[in-house]
């Protein structure tokens, strides 16, 4: 399966790759995807423009575009 930003957060978190460059920008947010269970659904670029997400703007952009690229 092709991950993107579009993902679901669900599919990101079982991508290695993804989880990687996610922790890159962001360490420790995927320490707790596991209790993230109502936002499992949810595309991760919708995810992340939350405030509670707590990722700079710069951040998010950056994690798109990475994430976006990876089976590209």
């Amino acid at each position: 399966m092709a991950i993107n930003s579009n993902s679901k957060l669900r599919e990101v978190i079982a991508d290695q790759r993804a989880v990687d460059i996610i922790n890159e920008y962001v360490p420790g947010f995927m320490d707790n995807a596991a209790q993230m269970g109502p936002c499992m659904g949810m595309k991760f670029s919708m995810l992340i423009k939350f405030p509670q997400a707590g990722i700079p703007a710069d951040a998010q952009k950056a994690l798109i575009e990475r994430l976006d690229a990876l089976d590209a």
